[in-house]
């Protein structure tokens, strides 16, 4: 006889079988349950007492459900309808007629030979809410109401719930933009009345009582206007409500249906306890039939944070579903982001993108036999936690950090980096922003925008300059040069990498043979992109002292078609005095940004020296003066007839004074004597601001 596994013996032993019950004899082929456990109501309204149910199955049932079914405890298959379900997602909402009051009820599926049950539930208790979204093709006009129910007809069905009341203030299934939502219920009146309704709706929608139309509002917008309040006679029983709501347009849902009944001063909301009642069940343990134990987790949405600009990024925890008599078991968890933790039964986790995700969990055993057990379920997670919540609750940012510290960063998408670095970059939080943005730049999809990758890849390379990590700083740039997004913004980011490499490594040769790279990988591109590259050829010639290729350089600019400009003089004189300006004020980023802008449009003035003067200007400010110094140097050397030539010799003699480089300083103030003895400044009676 075969030896049965050691891990198999140790999961016997653990998790014994459950005892056999009546509902075990279902037919053949179905292989997943849950017990439902709900407390049973009944109610002498018209139909059949109803109970629902939300939970998670294990992406072994149907992509339609159709092999989902309801059973009592002795096994009798009982009318069900599945609210929710999609093919990607294996959250379920079903809801199911209660026949017996005995529990549990189980919902089966894992039967790929089912068929899907001729007939379905009909629901008439709680207040359900039907879910559409709107045909974009066109169809029905929601000013009037047959327009209403003729784009009801079109609509595609989203899913559907059950909400406390016709009093709501969002879509309890998603996005609020072009829902269409159904409302039906049924109220109960104790004794004849006649009692004033009141209806607004976001944007329009018609309220009908037994077929007729009560109220319509065609004409779009929350009014909640009571003097348009209609008496309604109402005889004693149960009559029928329902609602019809299309957003054509506004950024939210909303939904109002109150009533005043004779004696009462203001209009009310319609309580909840005078709609027929239904039982709410919660879902059990997954049970796999013919084996001792199915790894099973549960999944709740718990809250969301914001972050800046404009996105949030929602928390979800997760718990094994364990017997109380394993002790201490290894609990892995896999996310589908990239992201796996170990050691803990319950566990809370930020998705930091809204899509698709698949979450496994593993469960070793201890012992010499070993074995583990493993079980997978698909989540969607949405732009805004919907899920339960008219206002999600949001978290702190210690409890963001908390969690976002033990984050594998080499496992990010692009996107969900970028997510993070942004987090970190409003709580001011230098090395984790610099680490996720490292983390950003490296995937193989940033996926996004150009602007986002310009501005963001300068900020951290700005950041890890003032950590005095000069090579990350480039490295940054380069990476982000090389990311595929427009060839304008690359070819900025590329500018950026030489003024670097240049100006804090003093690697002008590397820098050079960038830019000539790029210029055979885009030959034959726009004049744009020519003078992009001949901007940056020049910032690099320039540095190395090559006057040589600094001149065939101006004169390649002078030639290329769209750089002249009529009113360039003007335009350069404003952008001088503003510059000087934001010197003054210590705004140096704009300063920066300014002068990386004016040689852009004009990058011949790199060679006159004007720009440079203010950029050793900018940089001796920021407190760097041997940086600023090494700058003027360079650029009176590598054009020593330049206009600016002796202001910056002597700029660089007070800068490597100021760093206390004290034989350069002399070296360069004898060079500026030498050379231009004419100069107020070598005379020492210039102004040097």
């Amino acid at each position: 006889m075969r030896a049965v596994p050691a891990f198999l013996v140790a999961a016997l032993l653990l998790f014994p079988p459950p005892r056999a019950r009546a509902a075990d004899a279902f037919p053949t082929g179905w292989t997943f349950r849950r017990a439902l456990t709900f407390k049973p109501v009944s109610t002498n309204a018209p139909g059949e007492n109803i109970a629902w149910s939300e939970f998670y199955a294990n992406g072994s049932q149907k992509p339609d459900g159709a092999d989902l079914r309801v059973t009592t405890s002795t096994g009798i298959v009982v009318p069900a309808r599945i609210l929710q379900i999609s093919p990607s997602n294996d959250f379920i909402r079903i809801a199911f007629q209660t026949r017996a009051p005995d529990n549990p009820y189980h919902v089966w599926w894992g039967n790929p030979n089912a068929d899907k049950p001729a007939a379905t539930l009909d629901i008439r208790r709680g207040v359900l809410a039907e879910v559409y979204e709107r045909d974009r093709g066109g169809g029905g006009n929601p000013r009037s109401e047959s327009g209403i129910d003729d784009m009801f007809s079109r609509a595609t069905p989203v899913g559907a719930t059950f909400v406390p009341s016709l009093f709501l203030g969002y879509n309890p299934l998603g996005p609020e933009r072009g829902a269409m939502i159904r409302y039906t219920a049924q109220f109960k009146i104790d004794a004849p009345v006649k009692p004033d309704f009141a209806f607004t709706v976001l944007d329009t929608g018609v309220l009908k009582i037994d077929g007729n139309t009560i109220m319509s509002q065609l004409r779009g917008g929350f009014r909640g206007r009571v003097r348009d309040s209609v008496s309604v006679d109402l005889a004693a029983g149960w009559h029928n409500i329902d609602v019809t709501q299309v957003n054509a347009g506004s950024p939210n849902t909303g939904i109002s249906v109150c009533w005043r009944r004779p004696g009462e001063k203001g209009f009310t909301p319609l309580p909840p306890n005078v709609f027929a009642p239904i039982a709410s069940s919660a879902a059990g343990p997954l049970e796999k039939i013919g084996t001792p134990y199915a790894a099973d987790f549960t999944i709740a949405p718990e809250a969301e944070a914001f972050v800046l600009p404009d996105s949030f990024i929602a928390r979800y925890s997760f718990e094994a579903q364990l017997p109380e008599n394993l002790a201490n078991p290894a609990v892995t968890w896999d996310f589908g982001d990239g992201q796996i933790l170990t050691g803990q039964k319950k566990i809370n986790h930020y998705f930091l993108k809204p899509g698709r995700y698949a979450v496994t969990m593993t469960i070793k055993l201890g012992g010499g036999g070993g074995g583990s057990f493993t079980t997978t379920r698909r989540l969607e997670i949405p732009d805004r936690m919907y899920q339960r919540f008219p206002i999600p609750p949001q978290d702190g940012d210690r409890a963001v950090r908390t969690i976002l510290k033990d984050y594998d960063l080499k496992k990010l998408t692009g996107p969900a980096a970028l997510q993070g670095m942004f987090f970190f970059k409003d709580q001011g939080d230098t090395d984790d922003q610099i680490a996720w943005g490292r983390a950003w730049l490296q995937t193989k999809d940033p996926a996004t925008a150009d602007k986002v990758l310009d501005d963001e890849a300068v900020v951290l390379a700005r950041l890890l300059e003032a950590n005095n990590d000069n090579r990350g700083a480039a490295d940054i740039l380069h990476i982000a040069s090389e990311e595929p997004v427009g060839i304008l913004t690359r070819l900025d980011l590329l500018r950026q990498y030489v003024m670097a490499l240049c100006d804090n490594l003093d690697d002008a040769d590397t820098a050079i043979d960038a830019v000539k790279s790029w210029q055979k990988r885009t030959e034959g591109g726009s004049s744009d992109q020519s003078r992009r590259l001949a901007g940056s050829l020049l910032y690099a010639a320039i540095a190395k002292g090559d006057t040589k290729l600094a001149q065939s350089t101006v004169a390649q600019i002078g030639v290329i078609k769209g750089v002249g400009y009529n009113d360039a003089e003007i335009k350069q004189g404003v952008l001088a005095r503003n510059i000087e300006a934001y010197i003054r004020t210590s705004d140096f980023e704009t300063a920066r940004q300014l002068l990386d802008q004016w040689e852009l449009d004009y990058p011949a003035s790199i060679w006159d020296g004007y720009t440079r003067t203010l950029r050793v200007k900018l940089i001796a400010a920021q407190g760097r003066p041997l940086l600023a110094a090494r700058i003027a140097l360079a650029h009176a050397r590598a054009n020593p007839s330049g206009f600016y030539a002796a202001e910056l010799l002597y700029r660089a003699a007070e800068n490597f004074k100021a760093a206390h480089e004290t034989t350069q300083a002399q070296a360069a103030m004898d060079l500026l004597t030498s050379k231009y003895p004419e100069s107020p400044y070598a005379r020492g009676n210039a102004q040097s601001e």
